[in-house]
């Protein structure tokens, strides 16, 4: 059984944008202000989500420990 596209990049997204939350608050945490925070944890997070649905679609595609 394989994951189709749209449920790689759905799961992509709301992977990222969790994660987004959570950058933006350790951001906050190490002493950023709300407005200096912001821009660094979407650009991060967009190259992640990138990065993020081709790994899995890599691993899609091998069919090892699959059943």
């Amino acid at each position: 059984m394989k994951d189709t596209r749209k449920r790689t990049l759905i799961k992509s997204l709301i992977y990222r944008c969790w994660v987004i939350l959570a950058t933006y608050t350790m951001l906050l945490i190490t002493g950023q202000t709300l407005t200096q925070a912001v821009m660094p944890a979407i650009v991060i997070n967009i190259v992640w989500t990138c990065s993020y649905y081709i790994y899995d679609r890599i691993w899609t595609n091998i069919a090892w420990g699959k059943e």
